[in-house]
């Protein structure tokens, strides 16, 4: 039953989306979820294809710790798919050798010192551990809409300043020269392999504090669900009304709230949030003023995003449910010199399978436009490398792999209207006060997702959908 006397649009049914309008209807809101394709979690949900289940990004589920954000969330559900913490929480596959991080700090101490011996290492990884504890668990308040609450935000943030703004203003080379002295050329490949993942830059683009919290990440709990994203994500929205297949093509103002359009005709609403990536969709804002506002962060757009291998193995079952390669050197027509690859085990009839994923980043603009000739036969190469590495790293034959396909930035665009699957960069150019807050000037309408306050992953836009939700009176 509502108790709010006020229905709640949000537009995007990604992980942002989910969560925002499921705590939302939680507190009583009548909230209604528009998505345009046939399934929720945008670049956190499933397809099928040939009769298998394939997520259509990485399967991790980071920051499931006590206290961290991702946790805090889903305490309030009743969540009856199990989600199962990983330890190690990621094996990386290095030219040195093999670390198994888990989210111990003495544990992974211990396997970073065995196969990158530096005198450094205690203290740079100790402050790797607590850095990620006291940002990533940190109450925030970020509301930039206007003077007044900037202010409120500065000052709700000035334990933090205190504490660790030194981090922040020290570009990260500077600070790992400081910590890690003669820094092996595979241990600084490793760093940055992290950091690309995690903050979508790289090591001389970010400040010191940005590395160690993307370091940071496997200490934060890292985990899967049992039964798929897919299923996980729809146990999250069984308690508000969603429509998939819905699409909304204009967003304008009226009557102190907002006019929702779509091929469902058209519908009020008090409020109304943008969960999807914004910047490649300001098409859809009829709002003069709205508009305006929202292309002054066109700035900030992207060219990353990402090359996603999709396949099955027969007769294979690893140690681990996630790794990272560290490569020599990047891969063909990308900017990474690293996989990232998941599992999940399946059983089909009396097969052993294994369904996986393998991801590096890329830019769109070696994708875009292309001529399909050329187009398909960059993928043709590229996927045909990143099986050779897949059958290197595992120790196991090409026959092995029953299927496989490949998407890229044109891919993801076809099906998810994005091609930057990544959101903003975290730069020092890019700085938090510098990218799109989840309160705009604009009464009633509101950001959340990979394209404003927090960043991208799930513990970016947790934090940002605790964020947003604080302004509608209602403590998490």
């Amino acid at each position: 039953m509502h108790k709010k006397n006020e229905k709640i649009a949000v537009i995007g049914g990604g992980i942002a989306g989910v969560c925002t309008a499921a705590l939302l209807s939680l507190k009583g809101f009548e909230v209604h979820l528009y998505e345009r394709s046939n399934r929720l979690g945008g670049c956190s949900g499933s397809f099928k294809r040939n009769g298998y289940d394939f997520n259509i990004g990485a399967t991790t589920i980071a920051g499931l710790k006590e206290r961290f954000p991702v946790q805090k969330i889903l305490s309030k559900f009743s969540i009856k798919q199990k989600i199962v913490s990983q330890e190690p929480s990621i094996i990386v596959l290095t030219p040195k050798g093999v670390i198994r991080r888990s989210s111990s700090l003495e544990e992974t101490l211990d396997e970073i010192q065995r196969v990158f011996p530096n005198k450094g290492n205690e203290k740079f990884w100790r402050k790797v551990y607590s850095i990620t504890h006291d940002v990533l668990m940190f109450e925030y308040y970020n509301n930039l809409s206007s003077m007044k609450e900037c202010l409120k935000s500065f000052l709700s943030l000035k334990e933090l300043i205190i504490k660790h703004g030194y981090y922040f203003l020290t570009p990260a080379q500077e600070g790992l020269k400081r910590y890690l002295h003669n820094l092996d050329n595979d241990y600084y490949d490793l760093i940055e392999s992290h950091v690309k993942i995690v903050a979508q830059s790289t090591i001389r683009d970010v400040n010191f504090l940005t590395l160690l919290l993307s370091l940071g990440y496997p200490f934060t709990g890292i985990g899967y669900p049992v039964e798929g994203m897919d299923n996980f994500i729809n146990e999250l929205a069984k308690n508000f009304s969603y429509h998939l297949n819905t699409e909304v093509t204009s967003i304008s103002t009226k009557n102190n709230g907002y006019l929702i359009r779509g091929i469902f005709g058209e519908e009020f609403y008090n409020r109304a949030i943008l969960a999807l990536p914004f910047l490649e969709n300001l098409s859809i804002i009829n709002d003069r003023k709205l508009k305006h506002y929202l292309e002054r962060y066109l700035i900030l757009k992207s060219d990353q995003s990402a090359i996603v291998l999709y396949g099955v193995i027969r007769d294979f079952c690893p140690d681990g449910k996630f790794y990272l390669k560290v490569l020599k050197k990047p891969l063909p027509f990308t900017d990474s010199k690293y996989l990232f690859c998941s599992f999940n085990n399946i059983s089909k009839g009396k097969e052993n399978l294994t369904v996986f994923t393998a991801s590096c980043h890329t830019k769109i603009s070696k994708w875009k436009d292309l001529v399909p000739e050329i187009y398909n036969k960059k993928k043709i190469i590229l996927g045909e490398i990143m099986k050779e590495q897949i059958t290197e790293a595992f120790g196991i034959n090409k026959a092995q792999i029953v299927d496989s396909f490949i998407a890229t930035p044109e891919t993801f665009y076809k099906y998810l209207k994005r091609r930057s699957v990544g959101g903003i960069p975290i730069t020092r150019k890019n700085a938090f006060w510098k990218i799109p807050s989840n309160f705009t000037p604009f009464k009633g309408f509101y950001l959340v997702g990979d394209s404003s306050f927090c960043y991208q992953g799930w513990i970016g836009v947790s934090i940002g959908v605790r964020n947003l939700v604080e302004n509608f009176n209602e403590k998490i």
